[in-house]
């Protein structure tokens, strides 16, 4: 008999905050943590990335994109540089308050 958890158990959900307002797309915006320490919101299926909450409030979102992948001075989403943020990050970033899903 084995004591390891079921595989649902073993793989970490990002959690995520709401749907993607782009009409054009059904993703879901969830937090990430950037290279620089920075957390920001972005849609893992569009790949459209709020630096703020308030900019996702207002719908101002960036589109990063090769070479350098820029959402502002000094904060980037590079693939292999960033991950998603966890529960304590949010707590650091000022947005645990909010209504996050599983």
């Amino acid at each position: 008999m084995s004591c390891r958890p079921p595989i649902a158990a073993r793989w970490w959900q990002p959690m995520w905050l709401d749907e993607c307002p782009s009409f054009w797309d059904e993703g879901r915006v969830r937090p990430l943590v950037t290279e620089s320490g920075k957390v920001v919101l972005m849609c893992d299926s569009c790949s459209a990335v709020w630096p703020t909450l308030d900019d996702f409030k207002e719908m101002e979102h960036v589109e990063p994109d090769e070479p350098d992948w820029a959402v502002t001075a000094g904060v980037h989403v590079r693939p292999g540089t960033f991950r998603w943020a966890s529960e304590r990050d949010l707590e650091v970033a000022g947005m645990s308050g909010l209504k996050w899903r599983p």
